[in-house]
């Protein structure tokens, strides 16, 4: 037996009986054709970007952060920046409609079934395969609701705060109050190491309090800083070389804008192809009959540019290539099984 490995792509499938088979071009004015039609695959490219957003927010110490703490590592302004966090390139298939090809039934054949995937993409001639093969992936992007759970107004904890600072009546007398605070905490966080306690889980407790309650007044003095990131997927099927191509733009006030809005920078797709040519036939082989077509991919590099990362991938391209057939004397025998490869290679 045979098995011809052939470039397609599966997901779920779907099966119609055959006979004879004969191959040819979709013709869409034959309003009279008797039979089923198909399509090969396009390479369509995924490009799936992560935009990383930080917010600072500065405490209402920060000017007396080095007077009382001697530390200049402080946030001094309110801020909002974005950039691009992570880029990465995907491939899947989509049926090419320049591609589509009609089989004729006739009740002398043997071909037994059709495998499909994507509907209508044709992925194997008398085999069974199965149907749990993936799906495409989902676009993934932060919703509304999920950003309004994180903590992007950044306040301030005033509850923490203890008496003496509370009721003093200026903010440099409030800032040294909660710097004095701050140093008592740590006293007593020693005082709790060094004394001859157990290590049990109440010790624990009380340390886990202390350095909370500290984290939470250090802010008044260094400010608070949260990140969050928003995930978004771009799709383009490539008929030719793309060269500097926009496909979207990243703003450090908005995030991931769309390519036409020009408050961005630009992040670039530059696709590199190398194509295969159909080889030269022989003339007695373009004689026997046709049977199904397929494709023999070509391949590309593909190069996304951001302001802050530039990515590349090698992929085969399925439209690079050219679109060869088998000999339809193949499914002529009983035996003949021909398998459709997703990974775009014979």
């Amino acid at each position: 037996m045979k098995h011809f490995i052939l470039a397609l792509s599966l997901i779920s499938l779907s099966f119609i009986s055959l006979a004879q088979t004969s191959v040819t071009p979709f013709d869409a004015s034959n309003d009279y054709f008797n039979g089923i039609t198909y399509s090969l695959p396009k390479t369509e490219l995924n490009i799936i970007i992560t935009a990383r957003h930080t917010i600072e927010k500065p405490g209402p110490f920060y000017q007396y952060a080095e007077r009382y703490l001697a530390t200049k590592d402080i946030i001094t302004i309110n801020n909002e920046t974005w950039q691009i966090d992570n880029i990465e390139i995907k491939s899947n298939a989509i049926a090419d409609p320049n591609r589509t090809f009609q089989v004729a039934i006739d009740n002398n054949g043997i071909a037994n079934n059709i495998t499909f995937a994507y509907g209508n993409i044709i992925a194997g001639v008398n085999i069974e395969c199965s149907s749990k093969l993936g799906e495409l992936p989902k676009a993934k992007e932060y919703t509304n609701s999920q950003i309004s759970n994180l903590n992007t107004q950044l306040s301030f904890d005033y509850s923490v705060l203890n008496e003496d600072a509370l009721v003093a009546t200026s903010i440099p007398k409030m800032a040294e109050m909660v710097a004095r605070q701050i140093y008592r905490i740590r006293e007593s966080r020693t005082a709790l190491l060094t004394a001859d306690l157990p290590d049990g889980e109440a010790l624990k407790t009380m340390l886990t309090q202390l350095d909370q309650e500290e984290a939470e007044l250090l802010a008044f003095f260094i400010g608070k800083s949260t990140t969050y990131t928003v995930t978004k997927e771009y799709h383009i099927a490539p008929d030719d070389n793309i060269k500097h191509h926009v496909i979207a733009r990243i703003s450090t006030a908005e995030g991931l804008i769309d390519a036409d809005n020009i408050i961005g920078e630009p992040i670039y797709l530059n696709v590199e192809g190398t194509y295969i040519n159909a080889p030269l036939t022989d003339p007695k082989k373009e004689k026997a009959p046709k049977g199904f077509y397929y494709n023999v991919p070509g391949k590309a590099e593909i190069i996304v540019e951001s302001p802050d990362i530039t990515t590349q991938a090698t992929l085969p391209i399925a439209q690079f290539g050219y679109t060869t057939y088998l000999n339809a004397k193949i499914t002529n025998k009983k035996t003949a099984k021909i398998f459709f490869n997703p990974s775009f290679t014979i």
